[in-house]
């Protein structure tokens, strides 16, 4: 049997205080989010979330990243960059590998080296199925936003290179942009999977929160019931 579960990513914009921990996981619970990946993690205090497993890589940048599993599914073989800037691991049969991006111009060539060399580490030791996503803090296209590009080459690499698929590849090729300012609006926050996990998508959608100034993304898949154990969260 074919079962479905749900992939988000979001900023969460450090969510230091208890309401807005209490609005984020009301989100989760209200979207039946399966794995959660988050940016801009400024704490390791997510256990409280209830029916959840928080895996969290604080570092040293005090913005990390973290997944948060619903009750009743795993995550094993766990990879963390030091500066807590992605963390990854195997869920099922699927590699999640979830970034947070250096941001602002000052940090362009940080950001490269980000790219080109920092989440190398982050490889599944093993050939296997792949589910990138992050927050980029750039574009990888200048049609990915409405005023002057903050382009960067160097994030194509991981996608190019491994050769992933965006997750709304085959839906309408409207704008996906992810963050509104006044200066305009941007798409810097992504979901790539590998050819034959684009097979098993649904659909995607970005959904509005009031804890941050970023929409989350949803990937909507589908695996066999035998890869995935779903439990209702209590």
């Amino acid at each position: 049997m074919i079962k479905p579960f749900k992939v988000a990513k979001l900023n969460i914009n450090g969510l230091r205080s208890t309401t807005k921990m209490r609005m984020l996981n009301d989100f989760l619970r209200r979207q039946d989010i399966d794995v959660a990946l988050l940016q801009e993690v400024t704490h390791n205090d997510l256990d409280s979330f209830r029916g959840c497993l928080a895996i969290v890589n604080e570092g040293t940048t005090k913005k990390g990243t973290a997944m948060i599993i619903k009750e009743g599914l795993s995550i094993c073989n766990i990879k963390r960059l030091p500066p807590g800037r992605g963390i990854a691991g195997m869920f099922k049969d699927i590699w999640l590998k979830h970034i947070y991006a250096p941001s602002g111009a000052e940090n362009r060539h940080e950001r490269e080296a980000f790219f080109t060399n920092d989440i190398t580490y982050l490889l599944p030791a093993n050939t296997t199925e792949m589910l990138l996503a992050g927050d980029f803090n750039c574009v990888v296209s200048p049609k990915d936003c409405t005023a002057k590009p903050n382009f960067s080459k160097a994030s194509l690499s991981p996608i190019k290179g491994m050769a992933l698929h965006d997750i709304w590849e085959t839906q309408a090729q409207r704008p996906k942009y992810t963050h509104y300012t006044n200066g305009g609006a941007t798409r810097r926050d992504r979901i790539s999977t590998t050819d034959s996990l684009q097979n098993h998508k649904q659909g995607a959608e970005k959904i509005a929160t009031v804890f941050s100034d970023l929409f989350a993304v949803i990937a909507r898949m589908t695996y066999a019931s035998h890869c995935i154990l779903r439990r209702s969260m209590i």
